[in-house]
This record gives structure tokens, C-alpha cells and sequence, in this order.
């Protein structure tokens, strides 16, 4: 069948850039198609931006051409707002797209929205840029080398099989944890912040600390799952706490946020080696940080809530529960948890609950005595659903693409 006009407009145009009437019929481009452009752009690439859509690990999916074939349009419906966008389908399943004159927020509201839908399930690794996330935007006036070189390398890779891997056993968990009191695990650290959303722009309310265990993995146990077995991951959690605490003691006084949370053991939190932590670091900060505790271990160790709440006083270290869904306050009160921080989890059940349920959550996050953080927010509707349920922290990727790109929270 021949082409259409609009399919001849975009092919026909010197750079194959121009955005046509209508999003329905442009031409996707493949692997080729993509290097040339980008070659012509490097004369002219100020003002073109480009996004690479990891979505190769999902091309062994059964669904995944149907997949493909939505995602193209959901960009194509976006990209078609600007001065000139093409889209191309590479040969390994990754998603390449070029644009001008399309806002920040939409772009990231687009690919946050494409995170919650087609890479449903999936956790993030690190990916060929070095960072941990399912896409990468560039402006091309200053990032074109680094996209050629990410694009060319996904083209070259081996394609790779992922399996499930066995649980550790005891014995190994027992060497994993020799090894880790020995061991400098920063590299294994991580950090995301937690950001109050009270101002039109978003600002660091305080520094999550945490260990990556796919990089634990990695290091001590390739062929292996760490978190398979639980009773064997607690044993491990405790010196990995230990780890931690050893490894950013050194630096974190450094950091200019207003303060700082470690993800912890209840039990951890309750050692000598927390209080030494503690006492090692400057006097500038004290009560700047937070313990986080999940919530399955709390419940666990409820038989020490008062000691908790005594020990976080003497202390004077704000406890957060970390971990909440919103289906656990038909188990738990918000009202009666008395500690300084909440994590609830944001979840697309939660606009499609029953209206009782939806009520009883509105009831109990109006009643809480704790400063409520909503985590997990990928998508533009979580940062709408917290705006509406009047709580002020967030955290997730999204608030940390609107916190960089220094865009308002105009929800």
C-alpha cells in the first residue's frame, strides 16, 4: 500500500524529523534510521531532546509486540504537541524518540506513565548509563555522544537470559556475613530523598540511606537470592546494618540535607553498636537521624513498641514505619502508631477501591499523629493522589525527576 501524505511529509523532510498532521500513520524508524538522524542533528541538535526506553528486558514477553505497538502511540499522542519528534524501534527491543518543544513535566509524566504500565513488575537495575531507572532523557546539544555510544552499546550486547535464581543456605549466609564484617560495602549504599511538597517546589525533607541487595547479590552471591529465604536474609540484614553504619559514618556529616534516615533492623536500632553510631558523629547532628524500620518487623518485635518509643526519646532519633499499604489500616490505626514518620506505599488499587475503603483511608490519614510520607510515586496520579489526601512528603522517582529538571509541582 502506498504511503500517505502524512507518512511522505515526514519521510520526505531532509531530516526525517518534522512532525506530521497526525500521530496514527508516522514512520517508527529502526537502528539505521536512528545513527543517520543523529548524525544530521549533531550540525543542529540545539533545542532536540531524546529519551532511550530500556524496554528490551521486556521482548521475550508474549505480549510485547502489542505492547510495542501501544507504547509507540502513547509517545507518538505526547510528542505531537511539539515543533518535531520521530520515534524508532530498535532491533533489541529498546525505544529511541527525538523531540523540540515539548515541555520537561510532560516528557517525565510519558515515561513514568509508561514505567506503571508496560514495565508493570519490573524492578530497576543499573542500567548501560550507570544509573537505576527504565529510561534515559538527553538533551542532544550537549548528551549526543553519550547516546550514540548507550545505543550502540544495547546493538552489540549479547541478548541475555534471565532465570530464577535459588535461595542461599545457611551455610552461605554465614559466609556472606563473615564477609561483610570485613568489608567496605559503600559502593553497595545508596541514597534517595524524601521531599516536602508544601512550596510550589518541591525541597529535601531529609536523605534516605540504603543497601541495594541486587548489588549485595552481585558482590557476595551471583548465582544465588539473598531475600529468598527470610529468616536467612534477617541474619544477613544485621551485619549488612552494621556495614552500613561503618561505611557512611565518615562521610555523612558532609552531606548538606537537614537530615538523614538509615533503613534498620528493629533490632539493630536497639544495639549498642546503633547508640556508638550515634555518639560517633558530630554534636551538629543530633536528632537529624531517622531510624526506618518496615513494618512486618515492627509487628514482629510489638511486644517492644514501648521500649521502641523510650529508646527513639533517649536517643532523640525519630522512628519511621516504613512499608505500609493502604489495605493495612483495616488491621492497624493510624491515630495510634506513635512515631514521628508513616511511609504509605502509593498503589493504583487505591483509586479503584471501594468507596468504604477509600473512606476509611481518608479517615485515618486525617487522624494521624504521624507526618505521613506517600512512597513509590512513578506516576503523575500518586503525586495527585498525595496532594489530594493533603500529605506533604513524597518520594519516588518522579518527584526526583520534577526535584532535578527544577520543574513546580503543578498538580
Amino acid at each position: 500500500m502506498p504511503p500517505t501524505s502524512v507518512e511522505n511529509e515526514a519521510v520526505n523532510n531532509p531530516k526525517g524529523l518534522k512532525v506530521p498532521r497526525t500521530a496514527a500513520t508516522v514512520h517508527v524508524g529502526g537502528d539505521r534510521e536512528l545513527l543517520v538522524d543523529l548524525a544530521k542533528l549533531r550540525k543542529s541538535s540545539v533545542g532536540w531532546r531524546a529519551v532511550h526506553l530500556l524496554t528490551s528486558p521486556l521482548s521475550r514477553r508474549k505480549s510485547f509486540a502489542g505492547d510495542l505497538i501501544s507504547a509507540n502511540e502513547i509517545i507518538m499522542a505526547v510528542l505531537v504537541t511539539g515543533a518535531g519528534y520521530k520515534v524508532y524501534n530498535l532491533a533489541n527491543g529498546d525505544i529511541v524518540f527525538t523531540y523540540s518543544q515539548v515541555a520537561t513535566p510532560a516528557i517525565v509524566a510519558l515515561c513514568t506513565s509508561l514505567e506503571t504500565t508496560i514495565f508493570d513488575g519490573v524492578t530497576p537495575i543499573k542500567n548501560i548509563y550507570g544509573e537505576y531507572g527504565h529510561y534515559k532523557l538527553f538533551d542532544l546539544a550537549r548528551d549526543m555522544p553519550k547516546l550514540i555510544e548507550g545505543v550502540r552499546t544495547v546493538l552489540s550486547a549479547e541478548p541475555q537470559q534471565t532465570a530464577i535464581k535459588p535461595p542461599i543456605g545457611p551455610k552461605h549466609a554465614v559466609l556472606i556475613s563473615e564477609k561483610l564484617r570485613g568489608s567496605n560495602i559503600r559502593a553497595l549504599v545508596f541514597n534517595q530523598p524524601i521531599y516536602n511538597i508544601t512550596h510550589e517546589k518541591p525541597s529535601i525533607e531529609f536523605l534516605e540511606f540504603y543497601t541495594s541487595i541486587a548489588e549485595l547479590e552481585k558482590a557476595f552471591a551471583p548465582d544465588r537470592s539473598i531475600a529468598a529465604n527470610p529468616w536467612l536474609f534477617n541474619l544477613i540484614k544485621r551485619e549488612l546494618d552494621v556495614a552500613l553504619m561503618r561505611s557512611i559514618h565518615r562521610e555523612i556529616a558532609d552531606y548538606r540535607h537537614k537530615a538523614f534516615s538509615l533503613n534498620l533492623l528493629v533490632d539493630s536500632f536497639m544495639s549498642d553498636g546503633f547508640r556508638a553510631f550515634l555518639q560517633a558523629l558530630p554534636v551538629k547532628l543530633g536528632g537529624k537521624v531517622y531510624a526506618e524500620l518496615e513494618r512486618a518487623d515492627l509487628v514482629q518485635h510489638s511486644h517492644l513498641l514501648l521500649d521502641l518509643l523510650e529508646r527513639a526519646r533517649q536517643l532523640d532519633v525519630p522512628i519511621c514505619i516504613d512499608g505500609l499499604s493502604h489495605h493495612d489500616i483495616h488491621l492497624m490505626r493510624l491515630a495510634d502508631l506513635r512515631f514521628s514518620f508513616i511511609k504509605l506505599k502509593w498503589d493504583q488499587d487505591i483509586t479503584s477501591a471501594p468507596p468504604a475503603d477509600v473512606a476509611l483511608l481518608v479517615k485515618e490519614l486525617k487522624s494521624a499523629n504521624s507526618r505521613i510520607i506517600l512512597t513509590r510515586c512513578d506516576s503523575p496520579k500518586s503525586l495527585s493522589f498525595a496532594r489530594a489526601m493533603g500529605i506533604n512528603y513524597v518520594q519516588g522517582r518522579l518527584a526526583d525527576e520534577y526535584f532535578r529538571t527544577g520543574e513546580t509541582l503543578d498538580l
